[in-house]
């Protein structure tokens, strides 16, 4: 059976409780909260051949993989960049089993590579439906929002992100806090965005791009003094191009 690359795409859209209807460079994309701790990538080594292959030859080789072994091939090939590989991996997967574990999640990530943030979106937020407590999909779907302009759309999901992150993952804490800070400050909610970068810097208190930013808010407040203490802990040949 041939696989087409849209076949998930269509049965996110299909799905009567995703919003799929709803890039920003300035935001740096630091990336994934943290992997699922039962479904991190135990064979990252799978040799996924660079070579180009024609999608027949894709589809021979995915055949004859169960489940399990698809899902490892795609992280791997996902890992090296082989994007239509991964993702044929993953349509694999869901023709025979939607409910298979965090696979939504992870078709998220790959669809936030391959910069498809709409895909994405309908992704995280079928992770979510189906696992609602999950901190790193709450947060990359806040991200994909903030990547499309969505910030009131994103700041709820850090909001919720943060409801839900583990007290011992102060890292990933500070970057919600910082994208969160973000959002808000491109709202024009610049006491907000003050709170939250400083909240950031608590847990990343040598971090320059923040204090940046804590800056940046101090000099939309018009507080002078204040954005000229943060811009200082900055490259100063940094800070004069903005």
């Amino acid at each position: 059976m041939k696989i087409t690359y849209t076949i998930v795409f269509s049965l996110f859209c299909s799905c009567s409780f995703l919003g799929c209807s709803k890039e920003d460079s300035q935001y740096t994309n630091i990336g994934v909260l943290y992997n699922p701790t039962d479904y991190t990538n135990k064979n990252t080594h799978t040799n996924t051949n660079n070579a180009k292959v024609s999608q027949q030859q894709i589809d021979e080789k995915l055949n004859h993989m169960n489940n399990d072994d698809l899902f490892q091939f795609a992280l791997a090939c996902g890992n090296q960049g082989s994007y239509s590989e991964a993702l044929a991996a993953y349509n694999k997967i869901l023709e025979h089993d939607t409910h298979y574990p965090r696979i939504y999640y992870h078709l998220g990530l790959l669809y936030r590579d391959m910069s498809l943030q709409d895909e994405a979106i309908c992704a995280f937020q079928t992770d979510i439906a189906q696992n609602p407590g999950s901190p790193e999909t709450h947060y990359n779907l806040g991200y994909a929002y903030q990547r499309k302009g969505l910030y009131n759309d994103a700041a709820g999901e850090y909001k919720q992100s943060l409801n839900f992150i583990p007290a011992n993952k102060t890292q990933q804490q500070a970057n919600i806090h910082y994208n969160l800070g973000d959002s808000y400050f491109s709202l024009g909610s610049i006491d907000e965005a003050i709170d939250e970068y400083k909240k950031a810097l608590a847990l990343k208190p040598e971090n320059k791009i923040i204090h940046k930013k804590l800056g940046m808010a101090y000099r939309a407040k018009g507080w002078a003094e204040k954005a000229k203490e943060e811009f200082t802990i900055c490259d100063e040949s940094e800070i004069s191009t903005n």
